[in-house]
């Protein structure tokens, strides 16, 4: 038998009911060996689990699993707002919320191509290992103790993560740094062009003036090199270095693939200056005019 002793009554109740339904939805109540679950004055949770006994072993799982998911649920939050604070002293609150929606993001399995958190673990798993041995051995332990003492591993896989987020966080705050920048130059320009049309398809690019009239390498070439700006260092894509030169009132962005990371980066730049159209539209425009 497990015995898990709670400093929480509430939460010893809960999780005794919980566990208590689970049973009774795998519909093993009236088995002649059935799981019983109990909960005593003293405020400790009593699981009777047999080791030997088949039933025990096919709702263990199902117990185990859910102490897991039901403390990353209750105490995951907490535990990485404090790592940020304590250890890595971001004591913002706007920022720790950003990066604490960054972690679970990644935690979320977003951004698995990650060197930092590619392989890593399932912290449901990381805790469930470490519940195991403590259903195995049929225990006597302080669920409080538990979290503080014996989750080494799992702490150490939310460092992980909160590592990453924090690496993810610094470059999206230098990304729009650059954005805000890129915005001054815009707004410091006179527009060569009252209106661009900007072609997409595939990694390629074509950009036409309000004519129609389509920019040649020569032309492009020759107006970057008449608006040599400081700006330039700052931005390898000569498409960006091109469009903020012409500094146009409205671009007319073709595309199937708005999301790409250029065309989001002419969205953040531009902004309310972009018209996203389909590609096909402006073949049919093209054609017509």
């Amino acid at each position: 038998m497990v015995t898990i002793y709670f400093l929480d009554e509430n939460e010893g109740h809960y999780l005794y009911r919980r566990v208590r339904k689970l049973i009774s939805n795998r519909s093993i109540s009236n088995r002649s060996t059935p799981v019983k679950v109990y909960y005593t004055e003293d405020h400790a949770l009593n699981i009777d689990m047999n080791p030997r006994d088949p039933v025990s072993e096919m709702v263990k799982p199902t117990i185990l699993n859910f102490f897991a998911k039901h403390i990353i649920r209750t105490r995951e939050i907490g535990w990485i707002l404090r790592i940020l604070e304590h250890q890595y002293y971001f004591e913002n609150e706007d920022e720790q919320q950003q990066i604490l929606s960054i972690v679970q993001a990644l935690m979320d399995g977003q951004h698995e191509d990650l060197p930092k958190i590619r392989g890593l673990p399932n912290r449901e798993d990381v805790i469930v290992d470490a519940l195991e041995s403590f259903f195995d051995c049929e225990m006597m332990f302080s669920y409080e103790s538990f979290l503080q003492f014996r989750l080494k591993p799992y702490r150490e896989l939310l460092q992980e993560y909160i590592e990453c987020g924090i690496d993810e966080f610094k470059l999206e705050q230098e990304y729009q740094d650059f954005i805000h920048q890129l915005r001054q130059f815009v707004k410091a320009r006179v527009s060569l062009f009252s209106m661009v049309h900007l072609i997409h398809d595939r990694d390629e690019f074509r950009l036409f003036n309000q004519h129609n009239y389509e920019l040649t390498e020569e032309d492009i070439t020759g107006l970057l090199k008449e608006n040599q700006q400081s700006f330039h260092d700052l931005i390898a894509s000569n498409l960006l270095k091109l469009l903020i030169v012409i500094a146009p009132s409205k671009i007319c962005l073709y595309t199937d693939d708005p999301d790409s990371s250029m065309n989001q980066t002419i969205q953040n730049i531009f902004q309310e200056k972009v018209l996203i159209l389909p590609h096909q539209s402006f073949q049919v425009r093209h054609k017509n005019s």
